[in-house]
């Protein structure tokens, strides 16, 4: 066997693991893959190109789980995104005093007005 057809057919089980993984949420397994992943790229930089038909065939076979890959880790990153809003949402909510909006029904004495401020980076 080649060196080419190792490497990449070693990325693409990388890529099936981490997709896996990240389909489960399974952040430290996914921390680790990473390294894993760049071990595999550069053995196959360094495998140079393709030769043969076995070669090409297990190089489009690890581009196929390089984009299913990348639509795993797409979803993961909008889920993580979205409960970031939320939770920028649901914090800034719990932090607001309620007597700057319109729902304020009366004035509260100033010394009940301490304002709320929040990072925008939270």
């Amino acid at each position: 066997m080649s060196a080419l057809l190792d490497a990449a057919n070693r990325l693409r089980m990388v890529l099936l693991q981490e997709a896996a993984a990240a389909r489960q949420a399974m952040l430290p397994e996914l921390v680790q893959l990473i390294g894993e992943k760049r071990v595999a790229l550069s053995d196959l930089a360094a495998a140079g190109m393709p030769r043969s038909e076995a070669e090409r065939q297990a190089l489009a076979a690890m581009m196929r789980a390089a984009e299913e890959n990348a639509l795993a880790l797409g979803a993961v990153a909008g889920a993580l995104e979205g409960v970031r809003d939320r939770l920028r949402r649901d914090v800034s909510e719990a932090a607001d005093p309620g007597v700057y909006g319109p729902a304020a029904a009366r004035r509260r004495p100033l010394r009940h007005t301490l304002a709320a401020s929040l990072d925008q980076q939270a």
